[in-house]
């Protein structure tokens, strides 16, 4: 399965492993359809895929590891036979390699703000990952940042949304009753916007 990414910068899709779920992210160009939506390359992405060690057959796509137990489970039994599925985890590579890791590193540099011990504006170990495509996970990014940086302690966008509850409420204690139900609804929406952000951090960012 191959989904769009939308946003600045280089063009990306998301490829999806059809067997086992495994996502990498791959550069590719976009094509614009007649009725004007603009959608990734499908034909220049299958061609990286297959040099990648994937399998690309009748629009499906099938992760190195999914296609060489296909292939290995075929020549066993002497046919083309449907692949019992593996984990995500099995697909994995074990670790990030020496240029995955240098990318890692030099996004933290920018990301990560040490003296705060805190991510810079919104983002998340899984949102730099996804960024930085290249296959990277974001166990690799994690592991870096705990290494080389420090714990993962939220995100400046946790900040500012706690800091405007802060401020909603204290106009309410302040007893400014005509704007009791409007302000109760920002902190409803703000505490919704607040666990986005927490379940993206990880579970040990809480909210304080």
């Amino acid at each position: 399965m191959i989904k769009a990414i939308q946003g600045k910068g280089t063009n990306r899709a998301r490829v999806i492993c059809d067997e086992c779920g495994r996502e990498d992210v791959v550069t590719c160009d976009y094509q614009t359809r007649s009725n004007g939506v603009s959608e990734p390359h499908a034909g220049q992405i299958h061609k990286k895929l297959t040099r990648q060690g994937w399998d690309v057959r009748k629009g499906k796509l099938h992760c190195p590891s999914c296609a060489a137990h296909r292939r290995a489970f075929a020549q066993q039994e002497g046919q083309e036979v449907t692949v019992t599925k593996v984990s995500a985890e099995a697909c994995e590579p074990p670790e990030a390699s020496r240029e995955q890791k240098r990318l890692i590193i030099m996004a933290l540099e920018e990301a990560y703000d040490v003296s705060a011990q805190r991510y810079r504006g919104g983002q998340t170990d899984a949102a730099l990952a996804t960024e930085l495509g290249n296959g990277i996970r974001a166990g690799w990014v994690a592991e870096k940042r705990e290494e080389l940086f420090g714990p993962a302690g939220g995100n400046e966008e946790m900040d500012a949304i706690r800091n405007e509850v802060a401020a909603i409420e204290g106009a309410l204690s302040d007893g400014l009753e005509g704007v009791r139900s409007e302000m109760l609804g920002r902190i409803s929406a703000l505490t919704k916007r607040l666990d986005a952000v927490c379940a993206a951090v990880g579970p040990r960012a809480g909210r304080s």
